[in-house]
């Protein structure tokens, strides 16, 4: 039996497909307002850039259907996300071919939130769900 090297293992595992944590839905304190929040902008500036891009998320956490309508996350318009019997969201581009483009768990109990991102707004939102998909990859 051949012994494989540290080098072989640590490439293996490169090359390896990967999903990383793609997005996150927060919700506005408060409110029941949810906004998508790209993963590499998990910060203030994500909160900025969701909020110019008019990625607000429609419905409620827990509903069968969630949206995101009329937005730009990551160059994606439009996309419909189904709740599932596990309570985890599928979701898909609107109008698409119906290919599920990843999926969504309740995140609440990691204590994820970006506040204070300005003097202005003095706002906190809270995570709600991390999302799973190649979207913004």
């Amino acid at each position: 039996m051949k012994l494989l090297t540290i080098g072989s293992i640590l490439l293996s595992i490169s090359l390896a497909p990967t999903v990383l944590a793609d997005f996150h839905i927060l919700e506005l304190d408060g409110t029941t307002d949810k906004y998508a929040i790209p993963s590499n902008k998990y910060n203030c500036g994500g909160v900025e850039y969701s909020l110019n891009n008019n990625d607000q998320i429609n419905g409620a956490i827990g509903s069968s259907y969630l949206s995101l309508r009329k937005g730009d996350l990551c160059g994606v318009k439009n996309l419909d996300f189904y709740l599932q019997s596990d309570g985890s969201y599928k979701f898909y581009i609107a109008g698409g071919d119906g290919t599920v483009q990843g999926q969504c768990y309740h995140n609440e109990d990691s204590g994820g939130e970006i506040t204070n991102c300005s003097e202005t707004w003095g706002i906190t939102l809270v995570e709600k769900l991390v999302c799973y998909s190649y979207l913004c990859n």
